[in-house]
């Protein structure tokens, strides 16, 4: 666990992004740009924690008083059980992306649904409630992401997976969190069922983390894409998957906008104050181009 930051005389409101690994994270650069625009004295900080540290870690980042933390894969779900509230969107989702200490209180949400809707409204115009979402995948972010868009009035949620069995692990989640919402489960294998779920999609979701390394296998192959349904990708570039949907005749957006959107959200649930997105969005260009 990285722990020298933590320790530090505080000489303004401190903020961190916990993870393993998170080195390669952009956000302090992002949110950095919105303290800034603002002129709210605070930094973000980047801690690198191990699974097993996560306790210990949350326990020194309450009591040296930091105003709150962003949390990244591996520790959403773990973080659920080291917080005093939990928004009931979070505990839906089974996934906490965001704490505020409010005097050694903590209390935890989810902002990545938000910031995929937000993204999804920006970059094609679409809205959620009676509409239809497939999500590729079913890791945490598109867990909390599909939880999120059934609760928050979906018609129907098509998830496709690998395993058969851990997206109907998730149907489950989702039908106890928004019982009005019609859902499927389609394996990977099931190429038919895919072409036959996709064309009544507002938007197709790849949440898997396919694409993130070179020489990695896609997801499925575009060219069973139906043209002129938007497709987003979670990753924060183009994908091959994303370049084939594209060539499908495919709106398309990378994983930038829901990372921004959901950031903005932190932001403001941090400081109580509305979020200088073009600044945070301009942070977040400037680092992702370096």
């Amino acid at each position: 666990m990285s722990t020298k930051t933590i320790n530090d005389p505080p000489t303004a409101q401190r903020y961190a992004l916990l993870g393993w690994p998170v080195k390669h994270s952009v956000s302090p650069q992002m949110q950095g740009a919105g303290f800034q625009a603002l002129g709210i004295d605070a930094t973000y900080e980047l801690i690198e924690v191990h699974p097993k540290d996560l306790g210990v870690c949350v326990e020194r980042l309450r009591d040296t008083g930091f105003a709150g933390w962003n949390v990244t894969v591996p520790h959403k779900e773990q973080v659920i059980d080291m917080v005093n509230h939990v928004d009931p969107g979070a505990r839906a989702a089974g996934s906490v992306n965001t704490v505020i200490n409010r005097g050694g209180v903590l209390h935890g949400f989810s902002t990545d649904g938000y910031g995929l809707e937000a993204a999804l409204r920006e970059s094609f115009g679409v809205a959620l409630r009676n509409k239809v979402f497939t999500f590729i995948g079913t890791g945490g972010a598109a867990r909390a992401t599909s939880v999120y868009f059934a609760c928050q009035g979906a018609a129907h949620i098509v998830l496709v997976n690998r395993t058969v069995a851990k997206a109907e692990r998730l149907a489950e989640t989702i039908a106890k969190a928004a019982p009005e919402c019609r859902l499927t489960v389609i394996g990977l294998g099931g190429t038919e069922s895919i072409r036959k779920a996709l064309p009544e999609s507002a938007a197709i979701i790849q949440g898997t983390s396919l694409g993130l390394h070179e020489g990695d296998p896609l997801p499925f192959p575009p060219e069973q894409l139906p043209p002129d349904i938007p497709v987003m990708d979670m990753i924060y570039r183009t994908t091959p998957f994303l370049a084939g949907a594209a060539q499908q005749g495919c709106p398309t957006a990378d994983g930038r906008g829901m990372l921004l959107h959901q950031g903005v959200r932190s932001f403001e649930l941090w400081t109580d104050r509305t979020a200088p997105v073009d600044a945070m969005r301009a942070g977040l260009e400037t680092a992702l181009t370096r």
